[in-house]
């Protein structure tokens, strides 16, 4: 549906109070997003009472599609393409009547087209987008993927230049499909592991590896080497970490994909991230603050005129996006923002983004000093990694801007003693510093297996959980919905500690981040564990999850890292890359293995 049209249905239907349509709007302007998802994502609006109204509004019937099940006649009743191009979804056959889900159920033409492939009678539901999208995936996924494996007809992600010293066309198809089973699982990273007698691959699904099955490890070379070819590198080169990129077109996504390659004791290591360019999912309201105090304070804080704001946490904990998140809430027409990124993840739009090339002399460093002459009112520096880059963002928000960035540091008190150890002095961190987030991302209970338990005496004393108050808890039982882990999709926890007058004269007077944390405790702080066990108690997350991601706090100071010699590793290595010979029969033997594997999965 045009965004004009469902403005109008919204407003003459007062669903929606004129304020939150008018902010609905301007985010879905400003993310270059579908007003209807943007409603969804903010949560103004339950799905089924929007898609209800909207169906009512064109005169046809929504249908939820979160009890889909696959089904093998409606696979073969229609193709792929075919649901794909009419924006549908084949849900049901009765009386040789085709019920069908689509988002556009008054489209006569697409219809026709459906009558047309089945001979059947159409019936026409409105479902909403991610619905049919997911529906979709169920229903021709793992079908798609296990028929490619066997008939080695996927098409290649990019071509192949000709004359170089590429894999065959088998391994070309092997990572081609590699690359789209991480994909379809939602994967954000694909590792390739070498090992002395196998080939380790892994997907990180929701946060978590998930190992497919291995290649056979004289293919390991040749898989290398057309990873190395797409992504610039070269591939003679296998005694030195090297970096690329490159794009591909899958599921009508454009894919962006970093690589990464490290020599190992046993070969080269190879982790791709998966960067879905096209959708950004973004909003504060979806980061998973606790609580509207929580998102109120942080909102307040991203509000001010300057100042820095760190986001803090582990590599993989969300900070970029928690960052993207807070610039496009305060993303107006009267505001310059400017970036400074390594890479830059996202394009976001009436925002100048910049992309670290130390090649071409752009560093952190560099590249914020430049940006500082283009008169920015909100700077966002992708990391600060080092004295020189901390003292130019510290002087930024003394000379009145408002600068973002993150640190690595465990929660948000060891910011300022990670910017001390920097060599920034106090007086600087404690005039230019005005909050810090620490996050970490947890794993959301499946709502299509979610049960529930109750806790042992021994558990909730451990978390402090009251079995008066919460006797049950829950937890994610498994199913095909979430490929048997009962989790599907992340959320965030959060320790926001806001700089005030009395914690800024306590870090001019060197105070330890164990005074400053308890007097941010003090002052409304909650640790990252105490927001994590909100989360279990609502129903949303696991003690497990919890534990897994944020331990309670023992010992401040870090172990003294041991050096390592890296010279006998790289010696090591492979001293370059060899051309493999892959029999026929030994590609349809590995991909009869991964059908296998995708068959008990479904």
């Amino acid at each position: 549906m045009i965004d004009a049209e469902l403005e109008k249905i919204l407003a003459d239907s007062g669903l929606l109070p004129r304020e939150k349509l008018d902010r609905a709007v301007d985010e879905s302007g400003k993310l270059h997003r579908p007003l209807e998802k943007v409603i969804l994502d903010l949560k103004l609006v339950d799905r089924t009472v929007l898609y209800g109204m909207i169906a009512k509004h064109t005169g046809t019937k929504y249908m939820s599609l979160s009890n889909f099940k696959k089904d093998e006649k409606l696979a073969n009743a229609v193709p792929e393409s075919l649901a794909q191009q009419t924006k549908s979804v084949p849900v049901k056959i009765e009386d040789n009547v085709l019920h069908v889900a689509m988002v556009e159920p008054v489209d006569l033409l697409s219809i026709d087209q459906l009558q047309m492939q089945t001979g059947m009678s159409i019936e026409a539901y409105l479902s909403s987008p991610d619905e049919i999208e997911e529906a979709r995936g169920r229903l021709y996924s793992q079908e798609t993927a296990g028929q490619d494996l066997i008939s080695g007809m996927a098409k290649p992600l990019s071509e192949t230049e000709p004359g170089s010293k590429t894999d065959g066309p088998s391994i070309i198809k092997l990572v081609d499909l590699i690359v789209s089973q991480a994909v379809h699982d939602r994967a954000s990273d694909i590792h390739i592991e070498p090992e002395q007698e196998l080939t380790r691959i892994r997907f990180r699904i929701d946060g978590i590896l998930h190992e497919i099955p291995s290649p056979p490890k004289e293919w390991e070379p040749a898989i290398i080497s057309r990873i190395k070819v797409l992504s610039g590198m070269d591939i003679a080169e296998s005694r030195v970490p090297q970096d690329g990129h490159f794009q591909a077109k899958i599921e009508d996504k454009n894919i962006d994909l970093r690589v990464s390659t490290m020599p190992t004791l046993h070969g080269e290591n190879v982790v791709m991230r998966l960067l879905d360019t096209a959708s950004v999912r973004i909003g504060l309201e979806k980061m998973g603050f606790s609580t509207s105090e929580q998102l109120k304070r942080y909102e307040e804080l991203i509000a001010r005129p300057y100042g820095i704001v760190l986001s803090t946490g582990p590599t993989g904990s969300g900070k970029t996006t928690t960052l993207y998140s807070a610039l496009m809430r305060i993303n107006t027409i009267d505001r310059n923002i400017i970036t400074i990124e390594d890479p830059v993840e996202y394009r976001l739009g009436l925002i100048r983004q910049v992309q670290v090339n130390p090649k071409a002399g752009i560093t952190f460093a560099n590249g914020l000093r430049a940006m500082l002459r283009q008169d920015p009112d909100v700077i966002m520096v992708g990391e600060i990694r080092d004295l020189e880059t901390a003292i130019i963002a510290i002087q930024a928000a003394l000379t009145g801007h408002l600068v973002f960035s993150t640190l690595h540091t465990n929660d948000a008190a060891s910011a300022v003693t990670r910017l001390v150890n920097m060599g920034v002095e106090s007086f600087l961190i404690s005039a230019a510093l005005i909050g810090v987030m620490a996050q970490r991302l947890v794993r959301v209970i499946c709502e299509h297996c979610k049960e529930e338990y109750a806790p042992s005496k021994a558990l909730a004393d451990k978390w402090g959980i009251s079995l008066k108050n919460h006797p049950v808890l829950y937890r994610g039982k498994g199913c095909d919905h979430c490929k048997g882990t009962g989790f599907r999709g992340r959320t965030g926890i959060f320790e926001l500690m806001v700089i005030d007058d009395e914690l800024r004269e306590m870090v001019i007077s060197g105070a330890s981040t164990i005074v400053l944390r308890k007097r941010a405790q003090e002052k409304g702080m909650q640790l990252l564990s105490q927001d994590g066990m909100l989360k279990v108690v609502s129903g949303i997350t696991t003690i497990e999850e919890i534990a897994r991601v944020c331990e309670e706090h023992v010992d401040l100071k870090p172990a003294a890292a041991e050096e390592v010699e890296l010279k006998p590793i790289i010696a090591a290595a492979k001293p370059a890359v060899r051309q493999v010979q892959v029999k026929e029969s030994d590609i349809a033997a590995y991909q009869n293995k991964i059908a296998s594997w995708l068959e008990k999965r479904a």
